[in-house]
């Protein structure tokens, strides 16, 4: 039995989509970048999974939380990859690698201004976006 999870399928979707590897490339990380990878990229992450019951039996349509954070030099370019990600995923429904998102929708959006790990690094601009995700588990 394989293992399934939506990330897997927002993440595809993300590096299938010109109007998002047009600023990022292939550099989109589940939890951290390495300390090697140039900006801009993005990293998500599980916040959260609600799994409903039935009587007795999980409905296997769980809703999973997921959180994407842009990084970039400029707050412009942030906007930018934010808009091209929101475009690609919010309403986005698909498959791959044999687990479907039935539905993706963004819940809210906040712009932010970070240091990443490393005293000698600029500030850089981030925007985090956080997504509902109903997925077909079983």
């Amino acid at each position: 039995m394989s293992f399934k999870t939506p990330e897997t399928v927002v993440r595809n979707a993300l590096m299938s989509d010109a109007s998002v590897t047009q600023y990022v490339g292939h550099r989109i990380f589940y939890d951290l970048a390495a300390s090697e990878d140039s900006l801009p990229f993005i990293n998500y992450r599980r916040t959260a999974v609600d799994r409903e019951q039935t009587l007795g039996n999980p409905m296997g349509v769980p809703r999973v939380s997921l959180e994407l954070t842009i990084y970039a030099t400029t707050r412009l370019q942030t906007r930018q990859i934010a808009n091209a990600a929101r475009e690609v995923l919010d309403g986005y429904s698909g498959s791959f690698d044999n687990t479907t998102v039935r539905q993706a929708s963004l819940e809210s959006e906040s712009d932010d201004i970070v240091t990443l790990d490393g005293a000698e690094l600029p500030t850089v601009y981030a925007v985090t976006q956080s997504y509902d995700i109903l997925w077909q588990e079983t």
